[in-house]
């Protein structure tokens, strides 16, 4: 993983500080959004939800086959007491930990974790997660970007962000690149109640 944990950043790998954090940033209307313009769940399907930290978007989804897997276990730990037997909720790593599930998973969920990787490990991850979908399945990310003529406050805030390989779209799109997919895009740019700005890539198997 390419990102700041040491000082002050391992203080959002405790899910409590990291949910009050990203909650008073007003994550509880990002989250619907990005929910229902983006991702767009139904209920019954099969989800996977990768690098799912403490599964926050877990409440506002209907009743599906929720998988959330994370390399923190404390993440993990809090989604089982929090949510019980509404999900499985795993310690691992999609790419090598669910390969006994291709082709089973209608959607998958990538928040906040590209930013987070470098580009071998997220081509990587890619590669593995289309084998993980269903031949009509989707991915859908979801990420802070460098754009033209971005805001000074969002470019600040950017560079103090845990995650050193934040992307233009086009940085992002790079990572998909080859995979077979037909992606759609879109920015966000009021979902917080700070300037900030979020770059979605929807890709669905060709």
């Amino acid at each position: 993983m390419a990102q700041r944990i040491s000082g002050a950043y391992r203080l959002i790998t405790i899910p409590s500080i990291y949910k009050g954090l990203m909650f008073s940033l007003g994550a509880d209307n990002a989250i619907t959004r990005y929910v229902d313009e983006a991702l767009q769940p139904k209920a019954g399907m099969k989800i996977l939800d990768v690098g799912c930290g403490p599964a926050n978007v877990l409440a506002y989804l209907p009743a599906v086959d929720y998988t959330g897997i994370d390399l923190n276990e404390k993440h993990i730990d809090y989604a089982r007491r929090r949510y019980g037997d509404r999900g499985r909720f795993m310690v691992g790593n999609a790419a090598d930990d669910l390969k006994q599930e291709e082709k089973t998973f209608d959607l998958i969920n990538v928040s906040a974790l590209l930013h987070h990787l470098d580009d071998d490990q997220a081509v990587s991850l890619f590669t593995s997660l289309k084998r993980l979908l269903k031949a009509d399945g989707r991915i859908v990310t979801f990420d802070n970007v460098w754009l033209p003529g971005q805001r000074a406050a969002v470019r600040l805030i950017n560079k103090l962000d845990s995650g050193i390989n934040i992307r233009t779209p086009e940085g992002y799109l790079g990572l998909l690149s080859g995979l077979g997919f037909d992606i759609q895009t879109r920015v966000f740019h009021d979902l917080l109640r700070i300037p900030y700005d979020h770059f979605i890539m929807i890709a669905r198997n060709s």
